[in-house]
């Protein structure tokens, strides 16, 4: 990582609170115009924050505040506040570090504690992951892959038995001189406590993210955020995640024909 984009890294925690400075934060979103990885970085805190707050009722509504913690959070946490209050020697500086520590714990704890159980929170994240997948791992030369290999690979490296979508030339309902679906990789990414494939598609340069949830049914659910359309349906105890651009009829029939042949 560049020490420019180290820098402003450490600064979106700030950015995504609405912390910084009107010039910090000109300079933050002067460096993501410029870059996208750091963007990608951006839209996840962001998307995440986001989402927490507005779904905040809903899951306290669904039981979510009935999971516990993990054991000893508390204890730490008011261990660490008792020693801001106690400490006035040369090494109080060091405080802020352990607390901001300790929250990035707690916020990936939440996250593999709620995102199983909100379908909001379910879109943002993978929404996210789609970006950032894109931007650091997209297709290169109009690179295409194919769906054997990919189901190969996936099975061979991560033990996952899942079928791949492939290619297509055509797509029922898309643009007649359109150039099809390509199949441009196959990866896997976090989620939850664990790791999930991420199916990446291209079609007419628009991005196509097809996620699979093995072992897990929910309800079929669709969402619009941050420019993006997340489908989510079940199908042979298996959960798919169809992420594609809110607009723009070529998505929408890649989507279609890569939701139809996904089993």
């Amino acid at each position: 990582m560049k020490p420019n984009c180290r820098r402003i890294c450490d600064l979106l925690a700030q950015y995504a609170d609405g912390a910084l400075t009107a010039e910090q934060r000109a300079e933050v979103q002067r460096h993501l115009d410029a870059c996208p990885p750091c963007r990608a970085v951006s839209l996840k805190e962001c998307g995440a924050r986001a989402v927490l707050r507005a779904c905040a009722e809903r899951l306290k509504a669904d039981g979510v505040q009935a999971t516990p913690l993990p054991p000893g959070l508390r204890t730490r946490c008011h261990a660490l506040s008792a020693a801001a209050h106690a400490t006035r020697s040369w090494f109080g500086w060091l405080l802020p570090i352990a607390v901001t520590a300790l929250l990035v714990a707690l916020a990936g704890s939440l996250l593999s504690v709620l995102t199983p159980h909100s379908d909001a929170l379910l879109a943002a994240q993978l929404t996210a992951d789609h970006v950032k997948c894109f931007g650091l791992f997209g297709p290169k030369n109009g690179e295409a892959l194919d769906a054997a290999q990919a189901q190969q690979m996936l099975a061979d490296r991560f033990g996952l038995d899942v079928h791949v979508p492939p290619s297509s030339n055509t797509v029922p309902g898309g643009d007649p001189g359109g150039n099809g679906v390509q199949l441009t990789n196959a990866r896997t990414c976090l989620y939850a406590e664990g790791r999930v494939p991420h199916l990446m598609y291209q079609s007419d340069g628009q991005d196509v993210s097809l996620f699979i949830l093995e072992g897990q049914s929910r309800p079929p659910a669709d969402f619009n955020a941050f420019g993006y359309h997340t489908r989510i349906w079940s199908r042979g105890g298996n959960t798919f995640v169809l992420i594609t651009p809110a607009s723009g009829a070529s998505a929408a029939a890649a989507g279609r024909y890569v939701a139809a042949e996904a089993h």
